[in-house]
């Protein structure tokens, strides 16, 4: 039955257990997921420990592993956090780490995390029937548990994880449930996130349009994405004036009709991907105490900011662009989003162009990624490849091997595809003896080399319900 009352009690009690230890100036360790959602997460709750006279250490992960578990239960640490991370694991946590450990995520649980006793040590959304995947984000979550101490940018930073783990499903593209919720106080409150449905191109304010569009990830636009010159010919040839006197325009800048022909410009691009030019417009969420320029302006392009910083092994950046920390931070954001386009469309690119990389079941497809994915880059891969028409009614699994000899999968839902990925994972982790999990549409799993048989076995046997 749906409680919200009960995951804001909750969520109260969290903040008082983190803010007892930060004041016994226990030695806490917060391990947090390297994506968008988990960095600004960590920021947020590293900021609430400051507040309260504490101190503590992030690390930034793809996934826990067993071997992590191991070296950080050999840490001198009274208090491990894990946030956007760990759903699944409380047994292997339990075993490596006694009773010094919280789990702060929103993530897919199993049945017995929501009620055995290492329940008390969780808190999730799913414990209270209320949807993790699409009503609240793990910043959602930090700004519940830290709300008492009016941290700066609390309520925004909750906007910014579900931006980046694609909550955005209500009408044009909004938060809803929860997170809109959230929105809804801060407006109240503050009137400091501005609304408007609007073009979603990163860097809508700040970019001409043509390197806005070439710019964009969160929407793949074959033969445009990471191309400026491809873009500024498809607008010039549908005759987008580019220019206001010597400026090059950017999104802001243009009409409703003259948005209508950037649009066609686009559209022709869309073709062999699942995308419509729908995916293109939405509801821009912009944060009016900060300067345009500011990498934190609007939430969608701080997210994709953020997702380059973890994808790219630069997460201590992103956790210091949340706390601006350092006074270069825009023109270092800017190179690594640079290197992280280029990273993700030679990835894609490559991957297409070698057939025999892909291996078609009967519901289901297996990338191998080995030698041209990084381990980092599997999911946002993974995602791209899954809005191509060939992988329609499908479910995408990109593997890669791993710096440590282990395997990383990603998996993701092709357009017309029910399942749960995140069940699907953890089933798959549990019988390769590594640890998997995520949300209904999309999931990852790690697991040592050498159960590579155990996982084909495995997935042959989980994606015969699959339906599309």
């Amino acid at each position: 039955m749906r409680d919200e009352q009960g995951l804001y009690a909750k969520a109260e009690l969290f903040g008082t257990k983190i803010s007892s230890a930060a004041r016994n100036h226990e030695n806490i360790l917060i391990i947090c997921h390297h994506d968008a959602d988990g960095l600004c997460s960590a920021a947020l709750c590293s900021n609430f420990i400051f507040k309260n006279s504490g101190h503590c250490e992030i690390r930034a992960v793809s996934e826990p592993s067993i071997k992590s578990l191991e070296r950080i239960a050999q840490g001198k640490f009274d208090l491990v956090l894990f946030i956007d991370i760990g759903s699944g694991l409380s047994k292997e946590i339990e075993k490596h780490l006694g009773d010094r450990w919280l789990i702060i995520d929103h993530h897919s649980i199993p049945d017995s995390e929501k009620s055995d006793e290492s329940a008390s040590r969780i808190l999730n959304p799913w414990q209270f029937d209320l949807d993790g995947s699409t009503e609240i984000s793990c910043g959602g979550l930090v700004h519940l548990l830290s709300a008492k101490a009016n941290l700066e940018f609390s309520s925004y930073y909750a906007v910014v994880g579900a931006l980046a783990d694609g909550q955005d499903v209500g009408p044009k593209r909004s938060l809803i449930g929860l997170n809109a919720k959230i929105l809804e106080n801060l407006q109240a409150n503050t009137r400091s996130v501005a609304t408007k449905a609007d073009l979603l191109f990163f860097g809508r304010e700040t970019r001409p349009i043509h390197e806005a569009v070439a710019s964009t990830t969160s929407c793949y636009l074959p033969g445009l994405t990471g191309n400026k010159d491809a873009c500024l010919a498809s607008l010039r040839g549908e005759g987008v004036e580019l220019k206001f006197n010597a400026r090059w325009k950017t999104v802001a800048d243009f009409s409703e009709d003259e948005k209508q022909q950037i649009l066609g410009a686009i559209l022709p691009h869309l073709s062999g991907t699942t995308s419509t030019v729908e995916d293109l417009v939405g509801t821009v969420y912009s944060l009016n105490l900060v300067d345009e320029f500011s990498p934190m302006h609007d939430a969608r392009d701080f997210a994709s900011v953020l997702n380059a910083c973890g994808r790219m092994g630069k997460a201590s950046f992103g956790i210091m662009l949340c706390l601006d920390i350092g006074s270069d931070l825009p023109s270092e954001a800017e190179k690594i989003v640079g290197d992280y386009r280029s990273e993700l469309v030679r990835a894609v690119q490559t991957i297409l162009a070698s057939p025999d990389r892909i291996i078609d079941k009967q519901h289901y497809s297996i990338i191998v990624g080995d030698g041209i994915v990084g381990e980092r880059m599997t999911g946002i891969t993974c995602q791209v490849l899954s809005t191509l028409s060939r992988f329609k009614g499908r479910i995408v699994l990109l593997r890669t091997t791993t710096s440590d000899g282990e395997v990383k999968v990603s998996a993701r839902l092709g357009k017309g595809t029910e399942a749960d990925l995140g069940l699907m994972l953890q089933s798959v982790a549990s019988f390769t003896s590594g640890v998997g999990g995520g949300h209904r549409n999309k999931a990852g799993a790690r697991f040592s080399i050498a159960k590579q048989q155990e996982f084909q076995e495995v997935v042959d046997a989980q994606f015969q319900t699959i339906r599309s």
